[in-house]
């Protein structure tokens, strides 16, 4: 991590902890740094502090934040950090983000359909990836049977039926036990 890092990190930080509005060109200024550890220290303030954003931002600036900084968390698989979670805890964190996208009405779909293609992109160009996004990721989304709808091309392609059938096995069983 820079420094230059270090001291966006502490700015959100600061952000976070404070009572006052926080002016919306600061967030995007913040948005724009590549850290994957500023985006992690974002993405924390996003998910908590949003509604203190003046003006707000708006839902493709959130989303894209998120679908970018998920995709590397899976990618880059960080370890021991304080700002940026393992795969595997990232792959849950983007199973509570989708499913709150999935939940809220005023989101366009265009956004749910883009994390499909995501994680479609990640299991099928990045084989270290399969098992985290099959168990921390889909297996959780099939937990929703309209979810396991919204996958239901997978079931079909060659390259993907079997990350689907695993997922769907485990959400299938998870539907049984809650009725």
């Amino acid at each position: 991590m820079t420094s230059d890092d270090r001291k966006i990190i502490h700015q959100i930080e600061e952000a976070r902890d404070g009572t006052q509005f926080i002016p919306v060109s600061l967030v995007r200024q913040w948005m724009s740094c590549s850290g994957l550890e500023v985006q992690g220290a974002l993405t924390s303030f996003l998910l908590s502090q949003s509604g203190r954003i003046e003006p707000s931002l708006s839902w493709e600036e959130v989303c894209v934040a998120f679908e970018n900084y998920y995709k590397q968390c899976l990618i880059q698989d960080l370890q021991q950090n304080d700002y940026v979670p393992n795969r595997y805890i990232a792959g849950y964190e983007l199973v509570n983000w989708f499913m709150y996208l999935w939940k809220e009405p005023s989101v366009p779909r265009e956004y749910l359909i883009r994390l499909k293609i995501m994680l479609r992109d990640l299991y099928l160009e990045n084989e270290p990836l399969r098992s985290a996004i099959v168990n921390a990721v889909m297996e959780h989304l099939f937990e929703v049977q309209e979810i396991q709808d919204f996958f239901a091309e997978w079931k079909s392609d060659p390259k993907l039926s079997n990350a689907f059938n695993v997922a769907k096995a485990w959400g299938d069983d998870h539907l049984a036990k809650s009725q």
